[in-house]
């Protein structure tokens, strides 16, 4: 029986021109996750690694962890499905009609003018609503790729990685909430995709699911683990 890991990436820059780089905070997030398998002695016999900076660096920072405690780790294989959905992108292309024609989007941006400090908070309310509409095709942003084909890729992905996972391998996969979601839903048979939304919305920077993969054979073990995380340092986005 084989054991895969599916670490998400660490705190990326919210709100920022690029959303696609780690924070300061993250990468801190990230050398703490490198020191809890050293610590716990976890060797990988293959490392699946997604094609985005934020997933790209948060393993880069734990494999120097690897290295400073004269670990190896092996190299990574870069698997396209395990790029993130593009639901930042697809909200930026879609936020200027939302918040002229949506009721509840135009109530958090005005929420922001009266009160400023609001701006994350509504501005991550109002994301989860478009989330919720854009993965039941209920908006429409033809600029970027849909819901279904990321739920498609991420499947591919999923699939190429087991077709590669020997019997009693340790697997690490380093991807995003969303692709974690998308696998973990496929795992339990979920067609729901508001669920798989907001178990996307739960997952914590750099948290780890697990699974088992015996015989054709792909069960949840565990979902959204962060024991190396002390309260003051997680974070959702």
């Amino acid at each position: 029986m084989s054991k895969l890991y599916f670490f998400r990436h660490a705190q990326a820059s919210f709100l920022a021109d690029n959303y696609d780089q780690l924070s300061p905070h993250g990468e801190k997030q990230s050398e703490e996750l490198g020191k809890y398998l050293v610590k716990k002695n976890i060797r990988f016999d293959k490392i699946f690694l997604g094609p985005l900076s934020r997933q790209k660096k948060t393993f880069e920072i734990v494999a120097d962890v690897y290295s400073q405690n004269k670990l190896e780790i092996p190299d990574p294989m870069f698997i396209k499905g395990l790029r993130e959905h593009s639901g930042v992108e697809a909200m930026q292309f879609a936020f200027p009609r939302l918040k002229e024609s949506i009721p509840y989007v135009k109530e958090l941006m005005v929420g922001i003018q009266e009160n400023p400090s609001l701006k994350k908070r509504n501005m991550l309310l109002a994301f989860q609503f478009f989330m919720e509409k854009w993965s039941e095709d209920k908006i429409d942003v033809p600029e970027v790729e849909t819901w279904n084909v990321f739920r498609k890729n991420a499947r591919k992905g999923l699939y190429r990685i087991l077709d590669q996972t020997g019997r009693g391998e340790t697997i690490g996969a380093f991807t995003s909430g969303g692709t974690i979601s998308s696998i973990a839903g496929e795992s339990l048979g979920i067609k729901d995709q508001k669920k798989i939304v907001a178990m996307n919305f739960s997952v914590r920077n750099t948290s780890f699911t697990s699974f088992l993969f015996s015989k054709n054979k792909f069960n949840l073990l565990s979902f959204n683990e962060l024991p190396h995380l002390e309260k003051e340092m997680i974070t959702f986005i």
